[in-house]
């Protein structure tokens, strides 16, 4: 998706070539990048590349600069989070844009920072000011004179929780979960807060052939992981009284990602109640066949 925005100098057109942008997703091959990107988790590095040229004759032209000596520049902004505007931009690089030659961009993104969807904004910036004839001509130095953002979805309708790897024995040495397959790190005392700054999943690497089925996507693995946590999280709701917190609680939100949970495996929050507190291995079960991939 591209994105134009109104400014009060000349801007350029077709002076830049910008080829599409490839997303590379772990041990995959490169592919274009696209409305929606599979397969992807927290597991998962990311790297984004693409090149992008002008021709200083056109350029030159566009802008009304004529003879006038500038310099161009690539920002590159890599953001993540729902919505039309990204809720935090994870990555900024700069690179200069010279005549005739190509800027390959390539980059890296954190995984355990992204959710929901990345964002990717290209601008082509002046370098410093000039001083040029032409009003109409961009002075100022970063005026933004080329712009173009590209959103792709990585995560479904209801989203992976936000996961780590890391090695129990190193990190929880002589802790009671030290030899654990995984571990969920969350606390119910805030519903209304952010689900994917809220909650992390973290898997034992120590545990190898464990974590290789999660990465493969095993699917009973994954049933057994996301009954557990998701489990946890319902109960720990229910017990905290979060009601009216499910009433007004916004979809990305904790409490809003727990009124799904139990709107999938329960007719409403108050048989979910009367189960848990009558029947905890049916409640168990319920959400267990809930969370079945």
């Amino acid at each position: 998706m591209s994105r134009r925005t109104a400014a009060p100098f000349n801007r350029l057109d077709a002076a830049i070539v910008a080829r599409p942008w490839m997303i590379t997703v772990g041990d995959q091959s490169p592919a274009p990048l696209g409305e929606i990107t599979p397969d992807w988790d927290y597991a998962s590095a990311v790297s984004v590349e693409r090149v992008i040229t002008f021709d200083h004759l056109k350029a030159s032209a566009e802008l009304g600069l004529g003879d006038e000596p500038y310099a161009l520049e690539v920002l590159i902004e890599a953001g993540t989070g729902p919505g039309d505007l990204p809720r935090e931009v994870v990555l900024q690089t700069r690179l200069p844009l010279k005549p005739g030659e190509p800027c390959a961009i390539a980059i890296r993104v954190d995984p355990s920072r992204l959710s929901v969807q990345l964002s990717l904004r290209t601008s082509v910036l002046l370098v410093s000011a000039v001083e040029p004839l032409d009003p109409l001509a961009p002075s100022r130095a970063a005026s933004r004179l080329w712009d173009e953002r590209c959103v792709t979805r990585i995560e479904g309708d209801d989203p992976r929780f936000p996961m780590e790897v890391i090695s129990f024995s190193a990190v929880f040495a002589g802790r009671p979960h030290e030899a654990a397959l995984w571990m969920l790190s969350w606390s119910p005392a805030s519903p209304g807060r952010d689900f994917h700054g809220a909650a992390r999943l973290y898997l034992n690497i120590d545990e190898e052939d464990f974590v290789d089925r999660v990465q493969e996507g095993d699917g009973l693995t994954l049933q057994a992981i996301m009954g557990d946590v998701v489990s946890q999280m319902c109960e720990a709701a229910l017990r905290a009284g979060w009601d009216d917190d499910f009433h007004s609680a916004e979809p990305a939100s904790v409490a809003g990602r727990v009124a799904h949970w139990l709107g999938q495996a329960f007719p409403d929050v108050a048989a979910a109640k009367a189960a848990l507190e009558n029947r905890p291995g049916e409640f168990r079960s319920a959400i267990l066949a809930s969370v079945r991939l």
